[in-house]
């Protein structure tokens, strides 16, 4: 099974939200099976967004099974991990910059941000998926701050993420389980 079916598979299997199959229609559409997550760090290769969505997926799960007191359906946490990441839905594109290789100059195939819509990270993500399907209060603070300090709200001194945390536990796993996909499961491409 290859990442594009696995996802749609586990989507299917744990979610049953109204919306859900308007918003895989959109991803259908878009570039999110075949995106980076990023440009430079983790998944920085097409097909990264997909494969860290569902890495992020997995490891929440895991998460959970450790931590969680049972107030968070499951679906509430396929649909916290496997969607955070929306925001990164057409937001880069193919370049090229020049790199030196064995002492020669080399274009060099790139991945760059080319943001069309900026509503933040984790806010448009939210506001995205709103256009499809309900989110939940654990979902939406969860997806809202999913990027934990390094949110630029929190580095600006917004209190916002420690009052989020106090009302979900799947804020903190949320971020929990995207930094272990990104730091520890997921390649860095040269």
């Amino acid at each position: 099974m290859n990442l594009k079916e696995k996802f749609i598979s586990i989507c299917k299997q744990e979610i049953h939200r109204e919306g859900l199959d308007e918003l895989l229609a959109w991803l259908e559409k878009s570039d999110f099976y075949d995106a980076p997550a990023s440009t430079r760090f983790h998944g920085n290769y097409a097909g990264g967004l997909c494969e860290h969505s569902i890495n992020v997926f997995e490891q929440l799960v895991k998460l959970y099974e450790i931590y969680g007191d049972g107030s968070i359906s499951r679906e509430s946490l396929a649909i916290a991990s496997l969607f955070h990441d929306v925001c990164k839905i057409n937001y880069y594109k193919q370049g090229t910059r020049n790199v030196k290789e064995d002492g020669m100059w080399v274009a060099k195939a790139v991945w760059e941000v080319d943001e069309k819509v900026p509503l933040g990270h984790g806010e448009k993500s939210c506001i995205i998926l709103q256009w499809y399907i309900k989110l939940t209060m654990d979902e939406l603070l969860a997806i809202r701050w999913h990027m934990s300090g390094f949110d630029a709200a929190v580095k600006g001194g917004d209190y916002g993420l420690s009052k989020a945390q106090d009302m979900s536990k799947l804020v903190t796993l949320l971020s929990v389980a995207d930094i272990i996909s990104s730091n520890l499961l997921e390649e860095t491409r040269k």
